[in-house]
């Protein structure tokens, strides 16, 4: 057996290994390549081929022919010390080609005959060829089922024995196609058939073939294609009238469909999006529909630069699957311009609260009531005393200024304040949060962005007690993990707030004991508004000093009516609440007016704790309250004020006059 090596790698290495292979008497020992790819090495593996680095005259003198490739022998060694004979790489390249060549010459005629006749096997027509002297000698078995006969049956027999009245031998004379024939079998089955002459390579005909369908079949065909097509066109019409901005595509990733509110989002036209690749309308991104058709899976909220100005948009898209076979793909747009827009306002309002909220200081806290004093007391120790703070008090009685006076008056007011909210998402989002993320990219937690500064805890209450746990550790030891598995010393202080008593929670076991041992130790207790009622105008004074900020405007004070009813109202919501009451207040203001008035206020006198007189007159006072804010609400549009309210135009008339309603610059509309 010949001993052959190979020099170099790449396809024509590979090609020649291959014929090799299938070549008896000849056995290759190795490739010899400098530095190996890992692709090299990868094929030499598959190939079970030996590889060799570096190669000596004494280890070529089993070796009886060294074929050069993409490198030669004498990039290794003196080639007169070689006793092999060496093929070189031009003399290699011609002897791969010729073999090819042969190999092709030998295996076609045999390939194009199993093609053709396996792809005549599985049609669904009935296949019949003849030769020149009308016999028949082939038939497939669609045909065979067609005719109620066998093959061996069938061959060698005349045409006229078969189908009498077939147009085959006529095809065969006049050499002339016949399309959609109509013919009776033997058996009354009726069929359609076309038929043509076949020719060889000398342009002589050597007989005629014949396609058969049963004519039942094109008829039921037909119905469904008139079916299908109605159906299509009822999916198109949907598809038009959709606001959403839909795109289909083949198999292919060739556009099909697109309906007109994608042509105004993307500024494309059908024209020019139909019978083109899939990426056709995008500026910036990978084609969602390319990703659906190679993965065969939904693909969900990608953000593509898409469409004639680049506009940045959410697309979604999903496979279209038929009989269990991938048909396309479709997609849907969503344009996320606006949505940045209010995402930008958001943040942007965000700041201004946060801005206002950690600049509170001790000179903000309005402390006429003397449970207030003490709350300011406690509080000033606090900011001294750096360690642990819990702030109990119910919802909106401002347990978040407090949060943020403690920081803005200690000595960490220079460094972060960031405020967490444990009462949102759910416990893995929480620990993300707090604590970041080690898998993929680390995300960092905001213990750690908060580093030198204070962490503030809002509505400790909900926070899961696994998160308890690890947060208690934290505080023990003060060392987070990172990415890398080394611990970080993060100095950071914890001051979180809670709406109910804890240690019912430690109780029920709801709670983490070591965490609330760590947190009680400075306990401050913030009192409801009903408790300081002495401060009551302080703070009204400073909610309207604050809301004309926000709101751009220039209210000056509240009226002594208005703050009577704002003081007999129960405030569920404390202070929180009395400064919504009051910004919604301002908004109903002229511009001419710069007085909270009763009239300004949306407080139902339900609300109030005290109301006079007898029930009677309670009921008269809140039905003349809820007429007059349904006519506000409607712009003083009587016909929609009294629809609102569900009685008819007359009955509102009298309840008007009855309740001495001043109608002037009222609309009727009635």
């Amino acid at each position: 057996m010949k001993q052959l090596l190979i020099v170099g790698a790449g396809e024509e290495a590979v090609e020649f290994i291959k014929l090799f292979q299938r070549k008896k008497g000849f056995r290759i020992v190795g490739m010899l390549v400098k530095q190996p790819s890992a692709i090299v090495k990868y094929q030499a593996e598959r190939l079970d081929i030996p590889l060799w680095k570096d190669v000596t005259a004494e280890s070529l003198d089993h070796v009886d022919f060294v074929l050069e490739t993409s490198e030669r022998l004498t990039d290794y060694l003196e080639p007169t010390s070689c006793k092999a004979e060496i093929i070189s790489g031009q003399s290699a390249h011609l002897m791969l080609a010729f073999a090819s060549q042969e190999e092709t010459e030998k295996t076609s005629t045999y390939n194009n005959q199993q093609f053709r006749s396996k792809t005549l096997e599985y049609l669904h027509e009935g296949v019949l060829c003849v030769n020149r002297q009308d016999e028949i000698i082939y038939i497939n078995e669609a045909a065979e089922k067609l005719l109620g006969s066998k093959k061996h049956q069938l061959i060698g027999q005349p045409i006229t024995y078969v189908l009498p009245d077939s147009r085959l031998p006529e095809t065969i004379r006049k050499r002339e196609r016949y399309v959609d024939e109509q013919l009776r079998l033997p058996s009354g089955i009726e069929i359609v058939y076309t038929c043509a002459p076949m020719e060889n390579d000398q342009e002589e005909v050597t007989g005629a073939f014949s396609v058969m369908k049963k004519t039942i079949d094109i008829v039921a065909l037909a119905e469904k294609l008139t079916d299908a097509r109605e159906v299509k066109s009822m999916l198109e019409a949907i598809i038009d009238s959709s606001q959403e901005a839909i795109s289909v595509v083949d198999e292919n990733g060739i556009g099909l469909i697109v309906n007109p509110a994608y042509t105004r989002l993307t500024g494309y036209t059908s024209e020019q999006i139909v019978g083109k690749p899939a990426v056709t309308d995008i500026m910036e991104g990978e084609s969602l529909h390319m990703q659906v058709l190679r993965t065969r899976r939904p693909a969900t909220g990608a953000r593509l630069r898409v469409g004639k100005h680049g506009k940045e948009m959410m697309v979604n898209a999903a496979p279209i699957i038929v009989d269990g076979k991938l048909r396309g793909s479709v997609g849907v747009l969503h344009d996320i311009s606006e949505l940045h827009e209010l995402q930008d306002e958001v943040q942007r309002a965000r700041k201004i609260i946060r801005s206002l909220e950690n600049k509170y200081t001790l000179n903000d806290v309005i402390s006429e009531s003397e449970t207030m004093q003490v709350t300011l007391e406690q509080v000033k120790f606090a900011v001294n005393a750096d360690a642990p703070c819990l702030l109990r008090g119910d919802a909106g009685v401002g347990k978040g200024m407090f949060a943020a006076i403690i920081h803005n008056e200690s000595k960490r007011r220079h460094r972060p304040f960031i405020r967490v909210d444990c009462a949102v998402g759910d416990e893995e989002s929480l620990e993300k949060q707090l604590f970041g993320s080690l898998r993929n990219n680390h995300t960092t937690g905001m213990i750690e962005k908060s580093d030198g500064g204070t962490l503030f805890l809002d509505d400790i209450d909900g926070m899961p007690i696994r998160v308890q746990e690890k947060l208690s550790d934290f505080m023990t030891t003060g060392k987070l993990q990172l990415t890398s598995g080394k611990l970080k010393q993060v100095d950071v202080r914890i001051i979180v707030s809670a709406r109910h008593p804890l240690e019912r929670a430690v109780f029920e076991k709801r709670f983490y004991e070591p965490f609330f041992e760590r947190l009680k130790r400075i306990t401050i207790y913030i009192p409801a508004l009903v408790e300081r009622m002495k401060d009551f105008e302080g703070l009204l004074s400073t909610i309207v000093h604050k809301q004309n900020q926000l709101l751009q405007c220039s209210v000056q004070s509240v009226s002594e009516a208005s703050i009577s009813i704002l003081k007999d109202k129960k405030w569920s919501h404390n202070v929180k609440e009395l400064e919504t009451t009051i910004a919604q207040a301002m908004t109903f203001l002229e511009k001419t007016e710069h007085i909270i008035q009763p009239k300004h206020l949306q407080i139902s006198s339900l609300d109030q704790q005290f109301l006079a007189g007898t029930l009677q007159e309670q009921v008269e006072n809140l039905e003349k309250q809820l007429i007059e804010s349904a006519l506000r609400a409607n712009d003083f549009n009587k016909k929609a004020t009294a629809d609102q309210l569900g009685v008819s135009i007359r009955n509102l008339y009298y309840k008007m006059d009855k309740y001495d309603f001043d109608r002037s610059g009222m609309q009727d509309f009635s």
